[in-house]
């Protein structure tokens, strides 16, 4: 019998966990959600402008940044993107597995990488850019390395997770303290997290963003928090939405047991509590400890959708008790079967498109508005979005006028849209687009938002009194110039 050395089986499940995301994700275009505001801005990014000068950045600066480096070597696709998405899911697997082998078993390390990777496949939407991803990949391996003796390097992986998503400070300075409880030195980490935060603030000063920055932590604090708010395990719709038009005993029950698996990032967090209880092992406590400080780091959105980012940590602790229950082995896999399935099965349903980004693959509802976005909009023409979705810049290599890519009703101000306005005026769109989303919409997905506030009223007049309306897909509107005496708008 073959024997693999520890490293070569740690490659091995990187390339494996890579090779599955890169299949389902790496051209998978999906064309509601924040990707969009990343993408659009890394590219501007690549291209000369200044985050936070040029360009509206609502988180730190890291993910940004990220992507405009691999745009720049790359070239800008959404394959580049995804690249980093792929290699940032497939460390994170790799880590789940290196953690749980050392406090466990090969067996149970093998479950909870399974059971993270097809958890976190099985949902299309999760498999996008975003600067949680980004946070995870640094925090986790910052917390891992601190684990092993390497307290330096984790305060300064630490560093990078605040410079993409700030309010991870929590985790930084939570991972600090907890180094105490494995009997590491907090002040290694602190040294490390020194030079981290110095390098980012270098970085901030050297490219002229640093004001915008400040200002950008200003506007967040002001206003980020008011619509954004969910509570812990909550699900966009309500949990009766999920039983909708369900009938009979049978569905329920099927019903029920997806719900289960679905809200999986919900319950295993308090189940580890339980089980650390049971066993209070100073390893287990450390990263508890840490991935509860990863749970507060989604403030103030605790739905299911985010929780997603904040329990990682919590899969290498539950594993580490599959020892003494291997019975439970055969269902936990099973489970990972139907993720991974339903996966399998969304990628089949997908049609290719070719596109200025790239050729991509999405369902075919979003087919239909690809080809009308990249038919009715050329690469290179100056165009207007508002207040969804800046995935249509990215998609049609369009030019964003405005330092915003996406304006939502009861989270930006009255001031914001003045300056949309005024960048409009500065530099006038060929064609505007204007997606109607109702209230009851908004309200759905942002409960907290104030009902007062779900209409870009400054805005939309603005555009209505400049632009007219030319052609409509489903809710999208395209607008364009009023021609007058002096051929701009008012």
């Amino acid at each position: 019998m073959i024997a693999f050395r520890p490293a070569q089986v740690l490659a091995a499940v990187f390339l494996l966990a890579l090779t599955v995301v890169w299949w389902l994700a790496g051209d998978r275009l999906i064309l509601i959600n924040d990707e969009g505001i990343y993408l659009d801005h890394a590219a501007r990014i690549a291209q000369g402008e200044v985050l936070y000068r040029d360009l509206f950045g609502i988180t730190g600066p890291g993910a940004f940044w990220l992507l405009a480096i691999v745009f720049k070597v790359a070239g800008i696709s959404l394959a580049a993107a995804h690249v980093v998405l792929a290699v940032e899911i497939a460390i994170l697997a790799t880590v789940i597995y290196f953690v749980t082998r050392q406090l466990s078993d090969a067996v149970s390390a093998g479950v909870a990488a399974a059971i993270f990777l097809a958890f976190n496949v099985s949902d299309a939407a999760m498999m996008t850019n975003n600067h949680r991803w980004d946070a995870d990949t640094y925090a986790i391996l910052g917390i891992v390395a601190i684990w092993r003796g390497r307290g330096v390097l984790g305060g300064f992986l630490l560093a990078l997770s605040v410079w993409t998503t700030p309010i991870f400070a929590l985790t930084a300075v939570t991972a600090a303290g907890a180094a105490l409880i494995i009997r590491q030195s907090a002040w290694r980490v602190v040294a490390g997290g020194a030079a981290g935060f110095a390098a980012g603030l270098i970085a901030l000063l050297v490219t002229g963003s640093f004001p915008g920055f400040i200002e950008n932590l200003l506007w967040a604090k002001d206003n980020y928090s008011e619509a954004n708010t969910m509570g812990y395990g909550a699900v966009i719709g309500g949990y009766p939405a999920l039983f909708d038009g369900a009938s009979g005993a049978l569905e329920y029950f099927i019903r029920g047991l997806i719900v289960v698996g679905m809200t999986l990032p919900v319950w295993l967090p308090p189940l580890c509590g339980v089980l650390i209880l049971r066993n209070r092992d100073r390893n287990l406590i450390y990263f508890a400890v840490c991935g509860l400080s990863m749970i507060a780091g989604v403030s103030p959105r605790f739905d299911v959708g985010h929780l997603v980012f904040a329990v990682p940590l919590f899969y290498p602790i539950a594993a580490s008790f599959l020892q003494r229950a291997r019975w439970t082995v055969l269902p936990i896999g099973a489970i990972a079967g139907l993720f991974l399935f339903s996966a399998i099965v969304q990628r089949s349903a997908t049609e290719q498109i070719d596109t200025p980004i790239g050729r991509v693959r999405t369902d075919p509802g979003s087919a239909e508005m690809v080809r009308w976005l990249t038919s009715n909009v050329q690469p290179g023409e100056r165009l207007f979005v508002y207040p969804y979705p800046p995935i249509a810049y990215f998609l049609t290599r369009a030019q964003n006028v405005s330092r915003f890519c996406v304006l939502q009703p009861g989270l930006f101000t009255l001031a914001d849209e003045q300056q949309a306005a005024a960048d409009i005026r500065n530099k006038p769109p060929s064609k505007i687009i204007y997606m109607d989303i109702a209230k009851s919409e908004y309200l759905r997905i942002w409960p907290a938002s104030d009902p007062n506030r779900l209409e870009l009223r400054f805005l939309h007049q603005f555009v209505t009194a400049n632009y007219a309306p030319t052609a409509q897909f489903r809710n999208l509107h395209v607008y364009m110039p009023i021609v007058r005496a002096n051929n701009s708008p008012q």
